[in-house]
């Protein structure tokens, strides 16, 4: 058997740590994807190797190592105890070769769902080789690690359908599995996801995300956005705590910030379903208004993240930089570092877009042209 599966990357526009209490973000699906390809091995070669370029890590598992460590030992099962389990899958990933924390994470989550899979979804774990790789930038608020749990999920799902002699059909039950097992994944890499960037990953579109809630918002036009990268390194989990400190130190500071954050994000909701709702024939100057009003509502996003000290000089240059050129810009996913977005206009010209992608190059940062509201995942073959 072999077949590949691709997931997108997600952009968040509005909500970043405001989501993780239980507050309301948008977000939406890039046209930048992650690939995995899979090829059952014969027998003979008593192999698992997971080629994983984005991480540096070419590793072969010798499939008895596997067998005898997860049926000879007690495991304990996934469904009924998390943390034991998982405890369980880290004491094995600790004896294979790992560089770095980037790879022991990448392998945990690999390992997390192929022994889940084999306990859930009667998976029988032969010799097999998946190779991944990426179009999105790692640890940056793309949602590469999401797109890559999305994969290995679907991966290992399709998997153990074939060997029942099933067929896989991504319908909104198997996506809920799919996302589900992205999710614990998202936990192993990041501590306290929200669930926002599995989801989008999966479903893909645009999406409205609260307390666990998905709501895609259907037919909405792509918008189109420039995709800046700070090229500053950062953690998400480091960043979601300090903001967990601060909220924990100062209540009464930042309850109304997210909040507020939460008001920002449903405004930009309803304009973007008035985008969605003008009739082909209404004027240019009432799609305008409603990218105003996005404008306006980023810019006063990126001010409540800065007051929560997850901005960086880096992200602040950009976003001055994207209003002098008469547009918005703001910070996405964590924070600190990362990318940060601008939105563009319908009318935004050419040359607009060549000036800023050129001062904003000359000054150190790439720059990406790209598309929102993609598809989620999807297997190829």
């Amino acid at each position: 058997m072999e077949f590949k599966v691709s997931a997108p990357g997600k952009l968040i526009l509005y909500g970043e740590h405001a989501v993780v209490y239980q507050k309301t973000a948008v977000a939406g699906a890039l046209d930048l994807r992650t690939t995995l390809t899979f090829k059952e091995l014969p027998q003979s070669d008593s192999m698992i190797h997971l080629d994983l370029p984005t991480v540096q890590s070419d590793l072969y598992i010798p499939l008895l190592q596997i067998l005898e460590y997860f049926s000879v030992k007690e495991c304990p099962k996934a469904i009924e105890n998390q943390d034991q389990f998982y405890q369980y899958i880290k004491d094995f990933v600790d004896t294979l070769e790992s560089k770095n924390n980037l790879q022991k994470l990448a392998l945990e989550a690999v390992m997390y769902v192929l022994i889940s899979m084999s306990q859930n979804e009667n998976l029988v774990i032969q010799p097999f080789k998946i190779t991944i790789t990426t179009e999105l930038a790692v640890s940056a608020g793309l949602g590469s690690s999401a797109s890559f749990s999305v994969c290995i999920s679907a991966a290992f799902l399709n998997w153990a359908y074939h060997q029942n002699d099933k067929k896989l059909v991504l319908d909104v039950d198997t996506l809920t599995i799919i996302s589900q097992y992205a999710f614990k994944c998202e936990k192993i890499m990041h501590g306290s996801p929200s669930g926002v960037d599995n989801s989008v990953c999966t479903y893909g579109s645009i999406i409205k995300f609260k307390n666990t809630e998905l709501t895609p918002l259907i037919g909405v036009k792509s918008m189109k956005v420039l995709l800046v990268d700070t090229k500053v390194s950062r953690s998400t989990k480091v960043l979601v705590e300090k903001v967990a400190s601060l909220k924990r130190e100062l209540p009464m500071v930042y309850d109304p910030i997210l909040d507020a954050m939460d008001s920002i994000a449903n405004n930009a909701l309803s304009v973007i379903e008035q985008i969605r709702d003008l009739d082909t024939e209404e004027s240019e100057v009432a799609v305008r208004g409603c990218y105003e009003r996005l404008m306006t509502l980023i810019n006063i996003n990126q001010s409540l993240l800065s007051a929560c000290q997850v901005s960086h000089p880096a992200l602040d240059d950009i976003c001055a930089e994207a209003r002098k050129h008469g547009l918005a810009a703001k910070l996405t996913g964590a924070g600190g570092g990362g990318y940060a977005y601008v939105l563009l206009l319908p009318d935004t010209s050419d040359d607009v877009v060549d000036h800023l992608v050129h001062v904003l190059t000359e000054r150190g940062f790439g720059v990406t042209l790209t598309y929102l509201g993609g598809a989620g995942v999807h297997i190829h073959g």
